[in-house]
């Protein structure tokens, strides 16, 4: 089972994700981010306190204060924590320019939602 970090400002969104993960028996442990910013505080603050990274994070790109490209680019710059992390865009926008941005910049897959029990089953064989 997977620790996971939902960084979406949607709460329905957060809150189904959460409860599909729950039941589909793919997460023990599940945080949320309401923006990207608050997900990068998050993850500092679990290399500060020596508290377990995320081994996956599903990520919205369009959120206020710090968007999901915002993140990817952030990210980039966590210490070696961040090595084992997948993260998974999960966007409304099925443009093809974010969809290659998003790669470029480090996303192990892009997603159109709403998320499935499948289609996350297949994405974490795929990452795996």
């Amino acid at each position: 089972m997977k620790n996971v970090l939902l960084v979406d400002d949607d709460k329905v969104f957060n809150f189904i994700n959460t409860q599909m993960l729950r039941q589909a028996g793919i997460a023990s442990d599940i945080h949320t981010a309401m923006n990207g910013k608050q997900a990068i505080d998050y993850l500092n603050t679990c290399s500060e306190e020596t508290a377990p990274f995320p081994d996956l994070i599903l990520l919205d790109l369009n959120m206020p204060i710090m968007d999901g490209f915002g993140f990817l680019e952030a990210f980039r710059f966590l210490g070696h924590e961040k090595e084992n992390v997948n993260i998974i865009v999960l966007s409304s926008s099925e443009n093809p320019s974010d969809i290659h941005k998003a790669k470029d910049m480090g996303a192990s897959l892009y997603l159109t939602k709403p998320l499935s029990t499948e289609s996350l089953r297949r994405a974490l064989e795929f990452t795996s």
